[in-house]
């Protein structure tokens, strides 16, 4: 059995690569990237607790926030379903407001994403058409993993996970 260290192509590419030709096999559209991010709910707790309104009303939409109910499980999923979604970006946290990102729940509970102002602008200079959401909570932590999609034929040749180190 191999091992994450002797992959010739980071775990993260070697992901959006095998989910690209599954996609493509199937006449579906192709990836653009992969997120994933993983959140402590206790911390999370914390940073609640003591940022208060104001903390809340940064960080998650008026939705999410109704949509969690001050759980803070459920805040702490929106967090790492944003966090995946900022990754497939290829930004962070102070490239673009929390707001930008929303993540909502279908009455099935399924998550989706909506994006606003910067985080659209950047997903169209990408020719991010959709992003598939996967993410769950237990045990103190919560987890998010997000693929971006693009139709077939319309992805950007400099998508995040193909990007080569500049600096």
């Amino acid at each position: 059995m191999r091992t994450i260290d002797t992959l010739e192509a980071p775990p993260s590419m070697a992901l959006a690569s095998a989910l690209e030709a599954s996609a493509l096999a199937k006449g579906h559209d192709g990836v653009v990237s992969v997120g994933i991010d993983v959140v402590s709910v206790p911390k999370l707790d914390r940073l609640v607790s003591d940022g208060g309104p104001a903390f809340l009303e940064r960080g998650w939409t008026p939705g999410e926030c109704a949509d969690a109910d001050g759980d803070p499980e459920r805040l702490a999923t929106r967090w790492a379903a944003k966090e995946a979604v900022m990754k497939c970006l290829g930004l962070g946290i102070s490239d673009l407001d929390p707001q930008d990102i929303e993540i909502t729940s279908s009455e099935s509970g399924a998550p989706s994403v909506a994006l606003r102002n910067s985080a659209a602008k950047q997903a169209g200079s990408l020719g991010i058409s959709k992003f598939h959401i996967s993410a769950s909570h237990e045990s103190g932590w919560a987890t998010a993993i997000a693929v971006a999609s693009a139709k077939t034929g319309q992805m950007d040749s400099e998508a995040p996970h193909q990007r080569k180190d500049r600096s």
